[in-house]
C-alpha cells in the first residue's frame, strides 16, 4: 500500500478499499537461484504484483517499509453530514455540551410571570392581569381567567399587596390586623412584606429561587437529567436535529410525568442554535501505521496497526483542530413545558415538636450535614419531587431557610408577654410567647403567630404556610372564593408553549464548552470516525516495521492488540489463537531455540514477539494460528536501515 492510498483510506473514513491493490509482492521459487541469492535486485519487482495463495513450493515475498506517517484525518461536516458520519446510535451517545439550565429556566419563568402583563408590580391590590396582551398569554384561551396556566401566573405574581389569603389559615390573622390597623399601626400587606423581608409589590418567591427549586426537583428526578445542578446533556443527535429530540428525551419516563410535552401538529420543539450555515471541521492525527507482512497460509498482505490506545488523536481545545461555524449569537429554544399537581390538598406539619425537623431528605445545612427528614404521612416532603406543590415548597424553603423575624404588635402592658405578634425563627424574647414559652432551640423559618393570644395560624415552617397560600391561589386564580371559578384538585396542570427562550449562552460560550466536552470523549469520537478500521486488514502472522522509537526495523509477530477480521465474519474480530507465537531457530519451536522476545532494550513495546534480522541470509521458523509450522528464509540487504527485505516461505 502506498502512502497515497493510506491517506485516501483514512480521509474517506471507510476502509473498504484499502487492501488488496498494493500488498507485499511475491515471486515463485523459480525466480531464485541456489545458495539463497536472488537473480535481481528487489527494485526490479513489479510494484503492481499482488499476492495470492502460495504455490506448493516456496514462495518469495518482498516486505517494504514506508516511513512516511499516515496523514491527518480531516472531516468537514454540516448537520446532515455529521449525522451521516456518526450514525444515530453514536450521535445520541456523543455529548456536545452540558447546558446549565439556570438562565434558561429563569427566562422561561419570566416569560410565564409576565405573560398576562406587568401591572402586578404596581402598588395595588388589583394585579390587573390581561393574558390577551401577550403571545404566550393568548395560548391560555379566550377564558384565560379559568385556565390552569393563568392560575400559575397568579401564583408567580402574588405579592404582599395583592395576595388573597381568603380560605387559608392566614385569613383570620389578616382580618384581625386589617380591622385594627389604626390600633396596630400596620396593615396586613405591610406586615406580610416586612415579615418576609420583601417589598409590598415584590413576588413572594424570586424566580432565581424557583429556578433552583425546579432543578433540584422536577429536573433532578427525571432519568434523562439525574443531577441537582440542572445540567442538561445535549448530544450531537439533539443539536443536529435542532433540539427536537428533547421533546421525547425529556418526556414521560417511568413514573415521571415528564418535563416537556411531546410534539404534535400544534407545536414542535426546536432551536436555532445551529443555523443553516453550520459547519464543523475536525482535524485528527492518525495513530495508525501501515505495515507489510505475511499470512503464512495465504500470502503477503498489509494491515494497519497502532501503538496507541485509540486510532486517532484529537486536540479539540485547539481552534485550528476543531473549527465550528454557524452557531447563533444568542441561541433560543421553543419548548412546551408542563407541570403536574397532586389530586388533593397537602396539609402543613404543625404544632408537634417533631415538625421542627420536617425537611426534605436531601436537605443539608451550610456544612453539608443533614438537618432532618420528612415527618408524618402526607406532609409535603413525603410526596413526589416533580409535583408542582413540592416545587413551590422547595422554592420557598430555598428563599426562607435562614429567615428570622419578630414583632410584637400588641403588648399586654408589660415587657414580658404579647397579645398579638409574629415570630419567625428563634425568638430573642421567648417570654413574649408565654404561656408556655417555646424551647430555646427553634430553627430558622419556624413561624408563630398570635392574635389576641390565639395561635392563628398554628406554629409551622414558613414555607409550608406559603405553600398553603399558593395551593389556594392555584385553585382560585380570580380570588373570588368558593362562589367564583374554582379549579378542581388535580386539574391545575398548566402547559406553557414557550417560544424564543434564550438558553443562556452565547455562540462563543457554547463553543468554548463544546471543546473540553469533546476532548473528554476523544476515544469515543475516534472509534466512531474510523470505526472498524481493521475490517480490511489482512490476517497477517507477522510483519516488518520500524519501532515507534525509530531506528532499525524488526520482525513483529502479531499480538492480540493487532486487530484482524475473522475469516468467517469480517464484521467481527478474529480470535487470537496462537499456541506458540514468535520466531525460532529450529522447526521444533522449542523455547531453547526461540530468538524473538517481547521485551527488547530500548523499545517500549512489550506486547509483540520481536526479532531484529541480521544482514544477509537467515532462516527462521514460525507457526500460524492453525499450528502449521513454516520455514522462512530471509534476505536482508547490507546497511543499518534496510527498508525492503525478502522472505521465502515454505510449509513443513
Amino acid at each position: 500500500m502506498t502512502r497515497r492510498l493510506a491517506s485516501a483510506c483514512l480521509t474517506t473514513l471507510f476502509l473498504t478499499a484499502c487492501n488488496g491493490d498494493d500488498t507485499a509482492t511475491s515471486a515463485t521459487d523459480s525466480d531464485t537461484t541456489t545458495g539463497g541469492e536472488t537473480t535481481g535486485s528487489t527494485t526490479d519487482v513489479d510494484p503492481t504484483a499482488t499476492t495470492g495463495t502460495p504455490s506448493a513450493g516456496p514462495t518469495r515475498y518482498f516486505l517494504r517499509i514506508d516511513d512516511e506517517p499516515v496523514p491527518d484525518v480531516v472531516l468537514e461536516m454540516d448537520k446532515e453530514k455529521a449525522l451521516e458520519v456518526f450514525g444515530e446510535a453514536a450521535a445520541r451517545d456523543l455529548v456536545l455540551i452540558d447546558v446549565d439550565s439556570t438562565v434558561m429556566l429563569e427566562n422561561a419563568l419570566r416569560a410565564i410571570q409576565f405573560s398576562c402583563g406587568g401591572a402586578w408590580e404596581n402598588f395595588s391590590a388589583n394585579p390587573k392581569h390581561d393574558c390577551a396582551k401577550t403571545t404566550l398569554g393568548q395560548t391560555y384561551g379566550d377564558n384565560w381567567q379559568e385556565s390552569p396556566e393563568y392560575a400559575l401566573v397568579r401564583m408567580l405574581t402574588m405579592t404582599p399587596i395583592n395576595a388573597v389569603v381568603t380560605g387559608t389559615s392566614l385569613e383570620s390573622l389578616a382580618n384581625f390586623i386589617n380591622d385594627n390597623k389604626d390600633l396596630l399601626a400596620v396593615t396586613f400587606p405591610e406586615l406580610l412584606a416586612e415579615s418576609l423581608g420583601i417589598a409590598q409589590n415584590q413576588a413572594f418567591i424570586k424566580l432565581t429561587d424557583l429556578s433552583v427549586a425546579i432543578q433540584q426537583t422536577l429536573l433532578a428526578s427525571h432519568p434523562a437529567v439525574g443531577n441537582t445542578e440542572g445540567k442538561l446533556s445535549i448530544t450531537l443527535w439533539d443539536a443536529a436535529n435542532d433540539m427536537q429530540p428533547l421533546s421525547e428525551k425529556l418526556g414521560p419516563m417511568g413514573d415521571h410525568p415528564g418535563i416537556l410535552i411531546a410534539d404534535d401538529a400544534d407545536f414542535q420543539t426546536k432551536s436555532d442554535a445551529l443555523t443553516a450555515d453550520f459547519k464543523m471541521k475536525v482535524v485528527a492525527e492518525s495513530n495508525l501505521r501501515w505495515v507489510d507482512g505475511i499470512d503464512l497460509s495465504v500470502g503477503g498482505g498489509d494491515m494497519f496497526v497502532t501503538d496507541a490506545a485509540s486510532p486517532l488523536s484529537f486536540d479539540f481545545l485547539n481552534p485550528q483542530k476543531l473549527v465550528i461555524e454557524g452557531v447563533a449569537d444568542k441561541p433560543t429554544i421553543d419548548m412546551r413545558l408542563q407541570m403536574t399537581e397532586l389530586d388533593g390538598l397537602i396539609d402543613p406539619c404543625v404544632d408537634d415538636p417533631e415538625c421542627r425537623t420536617n425537611y426534605p431528605a436531601d436537605w443539608t445545612d451550610a456544612m453539608g450535614n443533614p438537618v432532618g427528614e420528612p415527618v408524618g404521612d402526607g406532609t409535603i416532603w413525603t410526596h413526589k419531587p416533580w409535583l408542582m406543590e413540592y416545587v413551590v415548597a422547595r422554592a420557598a424553603l430555598i428563599a426562607f431557610a435562614e429567615h428570622y423575624y419578630e414583632r410584637c404588635l400588641l403588648p399586654n402592658g408589660t415587657k414580658t408577654s404579647c397579645y398579638t405578634g409574629i415570630w419567625i425563627g428563634p425568638a430573642t424574647k421567648p417570654a413574649q410567647l408565654a404561656p408556655p414559652a417555646p424551647p430555646p432551640a427553634l430553627p430558622n423559618g419556624w413561624s408563630r403567630f398570635k392574635a389576641l393570644d390565639e395561635p392563628v395560624p398554628p406554629p409551622q415552617f414558613l414555607w409550608e404556610l406559603l405553600l398553603e397560600v399558593a395551593q389556594v391561589a392555584i385553585h382560585d386564580p380570580t380570588g373570588d372564593g368558593p362562589g367564583g371559578h374554582q379549579i378542581a384538585e388535580g386539574d391545575a396542570a398548566p402547559v406553557f408553549a414557550l417560544t424564543g427562550i434564550w438558553i443562556g449562552l452565547t455562540a462563543e460560550e457554547m463553543i468554548a464548552q463544546i471543546r473540553p466536552k469533546m476532548q473528554e470523549q476523544a476515544d469515543k469520537v475516534a472509534n466512531v470516525i474510523l470505526g472498524k478500521y481493521w475490517k480490511n486488514n489482512k490476517r497477517l502472522d507477522f510483519y516488518y516495521r520500524r519501532p515507534a522509537e525509530g531506528g532499525t526495523p524488526y520482525l513483529y509477530f502479531v499480538a492480540e492488540s493487532d486487530l484482524r477480521p475473522a475469516a468467517d465474519d469480517p464484521e467481527s474480530l478474529a480470535a487470537y489463537a496462537y499456541a506458540n507465537p514468535g520466531f525460532f531457530a529450529c522447526p521444533e519451536l522449542t523455547q531453547t531455540c526461540k530468538v524473538s522476545a517481547t521485551s527488547v532494550d530500548g523499545l517500549a513495546d512489550t506486547a509483540h514477539e520481536k526479532y531484529r534480522l541480521p544482514a544477509g541470509d537467515s532462516t527462521l521458523y514460525a507457526a500460524d494460528d492453525d499450528g502449521v509450522v513454516y520455514q522462512i528464509d530471509f534476505f536482508v540487504p547490507p546497511g543499518d536501515n534496510p527498508t525492503e527485505i525478502v522472505a521465502t516461505v515454505n510449509a513443513l
